[in-house]
Order: C-alpha cells, then sequence, then structure tokens
C-alpha cells in the first residue's frame, strides 16, 4: 500500500517538474509584456490625492440623495456593467469547474454511512 502511494507521489511529482521549465518562462514572458506596456502606456501609481479624490467621489456616490439624481440612462449603462461582471464571473465558473452545467458531484445515495 505505502509503495502505490510513495509511486503515485513520484509520478506526480516528475509531471509538475516537467512542468516548471514551461510555467516559469510563460511567466517571465508575461512580466516582461507587462513590464513593456507599462512604460509605453506612461502608467504610474496613483498619488495619494488622487485616492482621496476616488474616496470622495465613492463616499458622494453612496450618499442617499444622490440616488434622486439617477437618470434612466444611468441606470440602463449600470445595469449593462452589472450584466457583464455577472457574464465574466460565469465565464470563470465554467471554466473552474470545465463543465457548463453544475459540479460533478456524487449522490448521497452512493455513499456508505
Amino acid at each position: 500500500m505505502a509503495s502505490k502511494i510513495v509511486g503515485s507521489l513520484q509520478g506526480t511529482l516528475s509531471k509538475l517538474c516537467a512542468l516548471q521549465k514551461p510555467v516559469v518562462y510563460n511567466a517571465k514572458v508575461v512580466g516582461e509584456l507587462a513590464k513593456q506596456v507599462y512604460t509605453k502606456e506612461g502608467m504610474h501609481f496613483p498619488s495619494g490625492e488622487q485616492f482621496a479624490q476616488a474616496q470622495q467621489t465613492l463616499k458622494q456616490s453612496l450618499n442617499a440623495n444622490a440616488w434622486k439624481n439617477l437618470t434612466v440612462s444611468d441606470a440602463i449603462k449600470g445595469g449593462v456593467v452589472a450584466a457583464e461582471l455577472y457574464v465574466f464571473f460565469m465565464f470563470g465558473e465554467i471554466i473552474g469547474r470545465r463543465n457548463f452545467i453544475g459540479y460533478n458531484v456524487e449522490s448521497a445515495s452512493k455513499h456508505e454511512h
């Protein structure tokens, strides 16, 4: 029994070691690409003033009186953004479970108590 476990662990480790080089290479490529995009687009971290301004805007938008000034077009735009976020979430779920419909869970009747 123990030899089977050790053998399966060795097989798993050898597969992981075989994947190490391509994963490291691809991570370095992505890092270099991100660095190039960062410099070409002139990106930079936001300053403290920009953080404070974003925080103030968020506080104003969460104010109860701000909802009274909401127009129909703004509500539609918000709905579209919410739908996009939901679709991205669902794509992530589909990719994560590798199936379009639900998770592959064994029924409780198959398990012995």
